[in-house]
C-alpha cells in the first residue's frame, strides 16, 4: 500500500524541478538587469549634478560685459594656445514697463538710492538726446534737497487722452518731511517698449530746474542756403515736444485731483473755495461732502480721474470712487471752467453717486440718500427717522456735523429746517411730531455751537411727501412712508 501511494504521487513531485529552474533563471536575469540599470541611472544622476553645479558656478561668477574671464597667467590665446571665442555682445537694457505705475515706482526707487543715471534713462524713455536734460533736472532736484517719499505713496491721478498722469511725492529733507510737493509725470504706451514717460510736469517750487534743463538743449540748426539768393532760409526742423513743463498753476486733471483730495478729507471750506458758488448750489456741495463722510469713499485704484472732454477753457472730469464700507464702486462728474490762471468747478453731476449710495445704504440697513429734490423746487439735505420717533439716527448726526462746521465757519449763513411725517396718524399729531423732528435738528446744532440766530424751524406734518404713502392699488407703501419720515435742511446762503 505504501509503495502504491508513493508511485501515485511521484509524477507530481518530479514536475517541481523544471518550475524551480525557471524561477531561479528569472531571479538571476532580474538581478543582472537591476545591477546594470542602477549603474546607468547613477551615472546619469552624477552627470546631471555636475552640470547643475557648473551652471551655479557660472551664475555666481563676477559678470563681465564684452570680455571673457581668464585664469591667472593665461593670455588671449588661453592655456592651450588656442584662440578663445569672443563672447556675444550684451544687448543694452530695454526700458519697458507693463503698467503705468511701474514707471513711476522704478523712477522713485532709482531716485531714493541716488541712481540718477538710471532715473534719467527712465525719464528720457529711450531717447538718448533727452538724457542730458533729464540728468541735469534730477541733479538740480537733488541739489534743492528734494527726494521721493516711499514708492507706495505714488498716486495715479487719472487719464488725459492717451496719457496716464501719475504723481510722485517729493519731500525736502531739511524740513523734516514737512515740505512736500508732487512731481507729476505723464506716461504713454509705446507699441515697441511698453509704457514710458512723455512729459514731466514740475511744480512752481522746482522752477530752477527748468533753467538747468535749458542749458542742455542742443544748439539750433544752422540756416540753409537760399537757392534763389538773398537771406538764408530758416532751418527746416520741427521743434520737439518739451519733455519738462513748468506748471505754476495746475491743469484741469490736477485741479480735479486737488478738489477730490479736499473732498476725501471732508474739508468743506477748501472744497467750496474751488467751486463757483453762483452756478453750483451750496446744498449740492454739502450733500457731496455728506455722502463721502457716510460711505467712507476713496479714489478708485485704476484711473480714478478721466478727462472726457478737454479744451483750453473747459473740461469734463469723471471721478471714480469706491467704498469698502458699502462694497461698491461708483462715480460722479465735474464740469470745470478756466478762471483766470486757474480753474473752478461750475457743475456737479451726482446722479450715479447718489443712486448707488442710496441702493447700497438701503441694503446695509441705513436710511436713504441725504440730497433730495425738494417738492417746492431746489435741493435740500434730508435726514430720516424711525416710525413715530423724533430721535436722530447716528447717520443723521454725522451729516449734521458736516453742516454745523459750515455754519460755524460762516456766521452770516442761515438754515431752514422743515420736519415731515408719513400719512399714518391724525393731522394734529403729525404736525406736532414734524415740529419735534425739526427741533431735534435745531438742538443738535445748538449743542455743536451754532448760534441760534442762524436757525429757523417749521413743521409740515404729512403735507409734503417725497414718495407716495400708498401704492397704486391703494395698499400701504412702507418704503414710501419711510422716505417721508424726515427733516429737510435748506441752506439759505
Amino acid at each position: 500500500m505504501s509503495r502504491t501511494r508513493r508511485n501515485r504521487f511521484h509524477p507530481q513531485g518530479g514536475a517541481l524541478g523544471p518550475i524551480l529552474l525557471i524561477l531561479v533563471a528569472l531571479a538571476i536575469s532580474g538581478l543582472v538587469f537591476f545591477l546594470f540599470t542602477k549603474k546607468k541611472i547613477d551615472a546619469e544622476r552624477e552627470a546631471a549634478m555636475a552640470q547643475e553645479a557648473a551652471a551655479q558656478d557660472a551664475a555666481n561668477a563676477p559678470a563681465t560685459q564684452g570680455t571673457t574671464a581668464q585664469a591667472p597667467g593665461t593670455g588671449p590665446q588661453g592655456t592651450a594656445g588656442q584662440p578663445t571665442a569672443a563672447p556675444a555682445p550684451t544687448p543694452a537694457p530695454v526700458l519697458g514697463f507693463a503698467r503705468p505705475v511701474d514707471v513711476a515706482e522704478q523712477l522713485s526707487r532709482s531716485l531714493m538710492i541716488g541712481d540718477l543715471p538710471s532715473a534719467a534713462k527712465i525719464i528720457a524713455g529711450g531717447d538718448p538726446s533727452q538724457e542730458a536734460g533729464a540728468m541735469a533736472a534730477l541733479s538740480k532736484i537733488k541739489e534743492l534737497g528734494f527726494k521721493p517719499a516711499q514708492p507706495d505713496l505714488i498716486q495715479t491721478i487719472g487719464q488725459v487722452g492717451p496719457a496716464v498722469r501719475l504723481a510722485i511725492p517729493l519731500v525736502r529733507a531739511s524740513s523734516g518731511g514737512q515740505e512736500q510737493i508732487r512731481l507729476q509725470i505723464d506716461v504713454q504706451k509705446d507699441p515697441d517698449m511698453g509704457w514710458k514717460v512723455s512729459t514731466v510736469r514740475l511744480p512752481k517750487e522746482l522752477q530752477q530746474v527748468m533753467a538747468a534743463v535749458e542749458v542742455t538743449q542742443p544748439a539750433p540748426a544752422a540756416p540753409t542756403i537760399n537757392p534763389q539768393g538773398g537771406a538764408p532760409l530758416p532751418p527746416k526742423t520741427t521743434p520737439a515736444k518739451p519733455l519738462f513743463i513748468l506748471e505754476a498753476r495746475p491743469d484741469a486733471i490736477a485741479f480735479a485731483s486737488e478738489f477730490v483730495e479736499h473732498l476725501l478729507k471732508l474739508d468743506y471750506d477748501a472744497v467750496n473755495r474751488l467751486v463757483d458758488g453762483e452756478r453750483v448750489p451750496p446744498m449740492k456741495v454739502a450733500g457731496l461732502c455728506i455722502v463721502f463722510e457716510d460711505g467712507k469713499y476713496k479714489l478708485a485704484g485704476r484711473k480714478p480721474l478721466v478727462a472726457t472732454v478737454a479744451t483750453e477753457n473747459t473740461s469734463w472730469i469723471i471721478a471714480k470712487v469706491q467704498s469698502d464700507l458699502l462694497k461698491e464702486e461708483t462715480e460722479f462728474g465735474l464740469e470745470l471752467e478756466k478762471n483766470g490762471d486757474g480753474w473752478r468747478v461750475i457743475g456737479l453731476n451726482l446722479s450715479k453717486l447718489l443712486a448707488d449710495n442710496a441702493r447700497s445704504s438701503t441694503a446695509a440697513g441705513v436710511p436713504y440718500t441725504p440730497l433730495v429734490q425738494n417738492p417746492k423746487g431746489g435741493e435740500s439735505i434730508a435726514l430720516y427717522y424711525e416710525y413715530d420717533s423724533d430721535i436722530l439716527h447716528p447717520r443723521a448726526q454725522a451729516q449734521l456735523r458736516v453742516i454745523a462746521s459750515i455754519l460755524k465757519s460762516s456766521p452770516t449763513k442761515k438754515i431752514k429746517i422743515g420736519g415731515h411725517t408719513d400719512a399714518l396718524g391724525g393731522d394734529a399729531y403729525n404736525l406736532s411730531l414734524s415740529k419735534k423732528r425739526a427741533d431735534a435738528v435745531k438742538q443738535f446744532f445748538l449743542d455743536e455751537g451754532v448760534p441760534v440766530a442762524q436757525i429757523d424751524t417749521i413743521g409740515f406734518g404729512k403735507a409734503n411727501p417725497l414718495s407716495p404713502n400708498v401704492k397704486n392699488d391703494g395698499t400701504d407703501n412702507p418704503e414710501g412712508r419711510s422716505r417721508n419720515r424726515r427733516a429737510e435742511i435748506l441752506l439759505d446762503f
